[in-house]
């Protein structure tokens, strides 16, 4: 079977599901504005320091918004046991992980749709270009690593506690130069350019890395 179709199949299964059901983007939107309209408030923030607060409060939301989404990502297989049965298929592992994982950044773009404007309301820093090509291309790592590591804790009681501890260090690179870019595209000091090569350094390397353990991780 052809992986590329495989992979646009399952990712198309998984946003048609969030479809019909309307679950996981509105609430991970509403979380968002929250956690937004909390930092506001919870910081003296003003037209000197908002640029300097902003980007850590991006951040922060899209990870805690990223643990949630990724965290769902195999829970209508393991919900109806139908995850043995998408193995069972000539289907490639590889490509039924990369389906998830594509159907799962399309989510957490969703969200970062709400996500960036309502930062620029709240703390009334610029929505560049440049800012959202870094928040993407963060997106793009985080997204094939919380899908992995989404898969190996699905079948485990623990779950909803192991995937943040599996997780969030490994997305530490990722909020790092993901947030250099962010202020520097805000106007603080920084290379852009230098923290976007890392981002794609990373982005690459996880992307290669993921998708080589996911033949496994599935197979177990």
């Amino acid at each position: 079977m052809n992986p590329v179709r495989v992979a646009i199949a399952v990712a198309r299964k998984d946003l048609k599901s969030e479809w019909r059901t309307r679950e996981l983007v509105p609430a991970l939107a509403q979380f968002v504005v929250l956690a937004l309209l909390i930092g506001n408030f919870g910081f003296q923030v003003d037209t000197h320091n908002a640029s300097a607060i902003a980007p850590g409060i991006l951040w922060l939301a899209l990870v805690f918004a990223g643990l949630v989404a990724f965290g769902r990502t195999f829970a209508a297989e393991r919900e109806q046991a139908s995850l043995e049965a998408m193995l069972m298929t000539p289907a490639s592992p590889v490509a039924i992980f990369a389906g998830k994982a594509m159907a799962a950044t399309v989510l957490l773009v969703l969200c970062e749709v709400v996500l960036l404007p309502a930062l620029t309301l709240f703390f009334g820093t610029p929505l560049s270009g440049d800012v959202v090509a870094a928040v993407l291309l963060a997106t793009v790592g985080m997204a094939a690593l919380g899908v992995l590591f989404a898969a190996i804790v699905a079948r485990v009681r623990a779950r909803e506690l192991l995937l943040p501890l599996l997780t969030l260090p490994l997305w530490i690179p990722f909020i790092v130069a993901g947030g250099q870019a962010v202020q520097s595209a805000m106007g603080l000091p920084g290379s852009y350019q230098e923290a976007m090569g890392l981002l794609l350094d990373f982005d690459i390397l996880f992307v290669v890395l993921t998708s080589l353990a996911a033949r496994f991780v599935l197979d177990e």
